[in-house]
């Protein structure tokens, strides 16, 4: 099967495109040996099958970053059979460095020239066709967000997989050129063995920039080393007054605007694009932050207003289910009422388990589409810019911003992410202190908890959770810079997506994505763990756990003025393996017509801890430890079994605290 690979600087709608070829038919794994997320997908064009490689977003393939190393690498080692380099109109000059780079690997290239219409919005006219002649590169205009131009880019990778054209060489000029020569009779020994799977070319351009993998490469070969290494050094030094990456960067900036010479023609002094006039709002330095918590409490609250009525559906269709299950047995074996240790087993485990959990996937849907919405119109690199001027303050930049926004819908890909963040230092806090953003795990817990005890305030006090997690994250961003991770602080360089029209199609697939691993947990850990959790509570054990846990909590009371049952400290302690597990544990455990006759719900049972117990129970699940997939990415992303148990034990330190603290000021406020 044909193999291409997308690559393209963040924000250049490279994930719209992918989404658009690969359809439904897509997945998501880690590269082989690290965590560094790629997307998988397959291409269907006139019977044919084209397996399509999403590369993370990058600007440069001289790696600063995990990401520009697993991207160079991969087009390098797996050698695709076509890159398509999607391009952003509206920035030509900076998109086309990445380019520039790919034409000295002499890899088959296509360009997908998007955001065209942004471009021309903009006040910018391109001459694609001389473009095209300048780099000798076919090119296809396209603007994907609207799914213009995408059948003709399908044509075109089958017909360049059939006829690749090799990429023309760079034409050095300077000092560079006056280096290179001497660089390749050093290694013309070699070239036959080199040229087997390396440009020549470039490897030698990659020496003088002393980059450490083209070293490895000739290691690799058996070229000896140290006297090479000495003479690119004297070069260096004598030539480049010891920075000859800078020179290189310059060049190659040079070469870029020469191919891009009478190509474009500008009239922005004659209009203000829209863009623009957004920006002025949404970046502003005192409306910026305002705008976003207005923009994440609509969220949260069209979750609750939309989402509650399909909830209460659900519940009523679980509890049919589990009346189903006693009939259906009572025809099975005559017992005149069903109830036998397999259908308590069933209903026990299964439907009042991981039913209660299932109940809460519309808020997860709605969520999940929101967020797509946010992210797909370019609003959440926003969020990062504004929040960049508060997070240098506490000694981080705006990029470690990204993951702990990312957080929200899990901390796993968001620690993932922090791989982005070139400061070791910066990465190290951000890993530690993405562990209080709220994940989407966390979201049927806060909506059942809210909506049963504040009903009338749901959707702010779920605000005021996001809140505290992200105001606790910074505040210990803060001490960790200043103590465990002191160092440097770094600026940031962030480049504004371009506000898009978000398409139904990329939507859809980014909701149904998270919603698929929402299925997939469900169907695996939260079964298996609920039936655990039912076998330990049938045998007694479960019991006898969760009231150790609970009288951890002696201090915390209901509205009748008893400790929290043991059922709630089962409950937080299975939350370990996963937050949503929570509820499914409260569902299996909990009697909900004994407690509450009036109202025989989960969330009737639940409204009787009170305000005061309730919030403080929120706070905790908010902080404490997260779950077992997020320590394990920690331990895989910072290799130390130290920080991940630093991890664990901190964060349930902290949240015990602050739990106590929010029960105690909430029942001096309204009362327990």
């Amino acid at each position: 099967m044909a193999k291409i690979a997308l690559v393209g600087n963040p924000n250049v709608g490279k994930s719209v495109i992918f989404n658009a070829l690969t359809g439904l038919n897509q997945t998501i794994a880690n590269f082989p040996g690290c965590t560094v997320e790629k997307k998988e997908g397959g291409m269907k064009h006139k019977n044919r099958t084209i397996e399509v490689i999403d590369l993370p977003g990058i600007y440069s393939l001289t790696p600063h970053s995990i990401d520009e190393e697993i991207s160079r690498e991969y087009i390098i080692e797996e050698n695709p059979d076509l890159v398509v380099v999607v391009l952003d109109a509206s920035n030509l000059e900076r998109n086309l460095y990445l380019t520039a780079q790919l034409m000295e690997l002499g890899v088959n290239l296509l360009i997908a020239l998007n955001m065209m219409d942004l471009a021309e919005g903009k006040g910018l006219e391109i001459d694609v066709e001389k473009l095209s002649d300048n780099l000798e590169i076919p090119i296809i205009e396209t603007i994907a967000a609207k799914e213009i131009g995408l059948s003709d880019l399908k044509g075109a990778i089958c017909h360049y997989l059939d006829n690749p054209i090799e990429s023309k060489p760079i034409k050095w000029s300077g000092t560079i050129a006056e280096c290179l020569p001497t660089i390749l009779e050093e290694i013309a020994p070699y070239s036959s063995r080199i040229e087997k799977k390396y440009p020549i070319n470039w490897l030698a351009i990659s020496l003088l920039e002393e980059d450490e993998y083209a070293w490895r490469i000739l290691r690799d070969i058996g070229v000896l080393q140290d006297e090479l290494r000495d003479k690119i050094n004297k070069m260096i030094t004598e030539k480049f007054a010891g920075d000859s990456s800078l020179a290189i960067v310059d060049a190659r900036y040079d070469i870029v605007k020469e191919l891009l010479k009478n190509i474009i023609t500008d009239y922005r002094g004659k209009k203000w694009p829209l863009t623009d006039m957004l920006d002025e709002v949404l970046t502003n330095r005192i409306l910026g932050i305002p705008i976003f918590l207005s923009v994440m409490w609509g969220v949260f609250q069209l979750t609750f207003v939309v989402g509650q009525p399909l909830v209460d559906l659900l519940v009523i269709a679980f509890d049919k289910l589990g009346d189903l299950v006693y009939i259906i047995s009572n025809l099975v074996d005559g017992a005149g009422n069903g109830i036998n240790p397999i259908s308590n087993f069933i209903v026990g485990a299964v439907i009042d388990g991981v039913g209660s959990v299932l109940s809460f996937l519309p808020y997860l849907v709605i969520l999940f589409i929101a967020l797509a919405i946010l992210e797909d119109t370019g609003y959440l690199s926003r969020v990062a810019f504004i929040m960049d001027k508060f997070m240098s303050r506490i000694g981080l930049d705006g990029h470690s911003m990204i993951p702990m926004l990312l957080g929200f819908g899990c901390n796993v890909p968001a620690i993932m992410a922090t791989r982005s963040i070139k400061n070791e230092q910066d990465r190290k806090t951000t890993i530690m202190i993405n562990s209080f953003m709220s994940c989407s795990a966390r979201l049927p817990v806060y909506i059942l908890f809210a909506g049963a005890i504040f009903p009338a305030f749901a959707g702010v006090v779920t605000l005021s959770l996001y809140v505290i997690g992200i105001l606790i994250g910074i505040v210990f961003a803060w001490l960790f810079r200043k103590s465990i991770f002191r160092g440097e602080k770094t600026s940031l360089i962030i480049e504004l997506q371009p506000f898009t029209r978000p398409t139904f199609k990329s939507v859809l697939l980014k909701m149904w994505n998270q919603t698929k691993e929402f299925f997939k947990k469900a169907s695996t850990l939260i079964l298996a763990s609920m039936m655990i959790i039912y076998l330990l509570n049938e045998s007694g054990i479960m019991e006898y756990i969760g009231r150790l846990v609970a009288q951890a909590f002696w201090w915390m009371k209901t509205t009748s003025g008893v400790s929290i049952s043991w059922e709630y400290g089962a409950a937080l302690l299975s939350g370990f393996v996963a937050k949503e597990v929570i509820i499914g544990t409260l569902g299996a455990l909990l009697n909900f017509g004994t407690i509450n006759p009036m109202n025989p719900t989960l969330a009737g049972a639940i409204s009787i801890i009170g305000p005061a117990a309730g919030f403080g129970m929120l706070v905790f699940i908010l902080l404490y430890v997260p779950c077992i997939a997020t320590l394990a990415v920690i331990k895989k992303e910072t290799n130390s079994w130290k920080w991940m148990l630093f991890s664990l034990i901190f964060t349930t330190i902290i949240a015990y605290a602050l739990s106590a603290a929010a029960y105690f000021l909430v029942g001096a406020i309204v009362g327990i």
